[in-house]
């Protein structure tokens, strides 16, 4: 009677439905994908930041070589909103296009665009006005690069990758 007992309440345990959204480890785990970041602007660090950001997520401790690729292009486009009340300062819009296109060794696994916007106060002082444009792109980049990487991540492909 114990060991009935005992089967059916391993049984019981072991039969639960209970499965995690997301695992812990990625599909292309141990082969290292290699990230080209494009970008129309010459001195800005948005590329530099979204190659940082995309390493940081997607290549983590991996050891072999593959030909994975993951190539972005970044377009930037600021607006001009309107003028503030008190008419010293004017807010813009700064809006983000993010192009992706996923390679694996037979072809083009995945491709597709991102778009992420963010506003900020432009007043005389010219000073904070590089900073303030800046921080929304940096703060962009960042959101826009997780949300790639989260969706590259995620996603299930219809054929089987071949790195």
């Amino acid at each position: 009677m114990k060991a009935l007992l005992f089967f059916f309440v391993i049984q019981f345990l072991l039969s639960c439905a209970f499965k995690p959204l997301y695992k812990k480890s990625n599909f292309f785990y141990p082969h290292n994908i290699k990230i080209v970041v494009k970008s129309k602007e010459k001195f800005e660090n948005n590329s530099t930041m979204m190659k940082l950001f995309l390493n940081e997520k997607l290549n983590k401790g991996r050891v072999k070589n593959s030909d994975l690729k993951l190539v972005v292009s970044i377009d930037k486009n600021i607006y001009s909103i309107g003028i503030n009340k008190d008419l010293s300062s004017d807010a813009r819009m700064l809006e983000m296009s993010v192009k992706y296109i996923f390679y694996d060794k037979k072809g083009k696994l995945l491709s597709g665009t991102l778009k992420g916007s963010s506003s900020y106060n432009f007043t005389v002082n010219n000073y904070a006005n590089i900073i303030s444009l800046e921080d929304a792109s940096s703060k962009l980049i960042k959101s826009l690069s997780y949300d790639l990487a989260d969706l590259l991540l995620a996603k299930s492909f219809n054929r089987k990758i071949i790195p």
